[in-house]
């Protein structure tokens, strides 16, 4: 006789944490994948899928074996893949993937295609913290997350570094475009200061009046000021007064839809 799988008379199975064992074979390109039924629940378009009446005499229900899966057309193997690493990672486990990139972008792709509601909550804020400016505006371009943009391109403004190969692959050729505009106009190779007005050491990076050798003229005096190092005006090699106006140009350029 076989056991009785029924839960006792007084015994409720925990509305969370009794899970359903039940495996869903998927197929993505060439790749077969196996997948606990209750992870899929979790996804909208899954559940509405799970929910629809089987027609009688159709064979055995899609995704019921590796023989019968259910195939997706229109993704890659890897973004699903990507998808089921986030969606099984413990927040405890030793082994949580890192959220870079390669990781958070195809996941959150098919988790907001699939709607998976909290999965794509979860990984917003992921993505907002992690990813790096460049890759930051791809992800708003693709998921139209426009507050986003202003203030990532504004950063890359003004860095030092230039962008590289892929950066401007990414970017395209309208952002490049602009962020070099953008530094030819406001980047200086000094600080500029305002005739007739006085500065602090911490703006300017003078401080003190001392009797020494000026290592510009070479020309000994009693009135030379320390340079300690770029002060706060300096940013980056663009002065601060320009560093509002690069972000008031930037926000007009991303509203006015050329980003």
């Amino acid at each position: 006789k076989p056991p009785n799988t029924e839960p006792s008379e007084g015994i409720v199975r925990h509305p969370e944490f009794f899970f359903d064992n039940t495996l869903v074979a998927i197929q993505v390109e060439n790749t077969l994948f196996n997948v606990h039924k209750y992870q899929l629940m979790k996804s909208e378009v899954f559940s509405d899928m799970f929910k629809m009446p089987r027609v009688e005499g159709d064979g055995p229900e899609e995704g019921s074996s590796p023989e019968r899966p259910i195939v997706m057309k229109g993704i890659a193997a890897s973004d699903f893949a990507g998808l089921l690493k986030v969606l099984y990672a413990s927040l405890f486990s030793a082994n949580q993937p890192v959220p870079d990139a390669t990781l958070v972008i195809p996941a959150f792709r098919l988790a907001n295609m699939l709607n998976f509601a909290e999965l794509r909550g979860h990984l917003l804020p992921l993505a907002e913290k992690n990813l790096n400016d460049v890759d930051k505006i791809e992800f708003a371009r693709e998921f139209d997350i426009k507050e986003w943009l202003a203030p990532a391109y504004t950063r890359i403004c003004q860095r030092e570094e230039p962008l590289n190969t892929e950066e401007a692959r990414k970017l395209g050729v309208d952002g490049v475009l602009f962020i070099m505009l953008m530094r030819e106009l406001h980047r200086t190779s000094g600080l500029v200061l305002d005739a007739n007005n006085f500065y602090c050491g911490s703006c300017t990076g003078l401080s003190g009046v001392y009797p020494t050798i000026c290592r510009g003229c070479g020309i000994n005096g009693a009135n030379r000021c320390h340079y300690s190092g770029p002060g706060t005006m300096m940013q980056n090699g663009i002065n601060s007064a320009d560093v509002t106006s690069i972000e008031a140009k930037v926000k007009e350029w991303v509203e006015t839809g050329h980003c």
